[in-house]
């Protein structure tokens, strides 16, 4: 996990402990954030958006070794591009 995690996004070390030690600071989710974290680019389908973040669930899910955290992040950021 931390191998797949350090490939496709470098700092989730640091914004892991930044989350932890001010919770609630990160403050809304944008759109730009919300596709960096499902990897997508800007205009990506509404399949797209869908796809990554089920793509993404399955690895990072709690039941599957992943956080919590990590599997909240997915779900806002999915949420937040579908407009939820």
């Amino acid at each position: 996990l931390e191998a797949y995690l350090d490939r496709r996004h470098a700092t989730w070390r640091e914004d892991m402990a930044r989350a932890e030690a001010s919770p609630g600071a990160g403050g809304i989710m944008t759109r730009d954030e919300a596709l960096e974290i499902l990897g997508l680019k800007r205009g990506a389908s509404d399949d797209e958006i869908r796809k990554a973040h089920r793509d993404l669930m399955k690895r990072m899910h709690p039941d599957a070794g992943g956080s919590d955290y990590l599997a909240s992040k997915i779900n806002e950021a999915k949420d937040v591009l579908l407009g939820k």
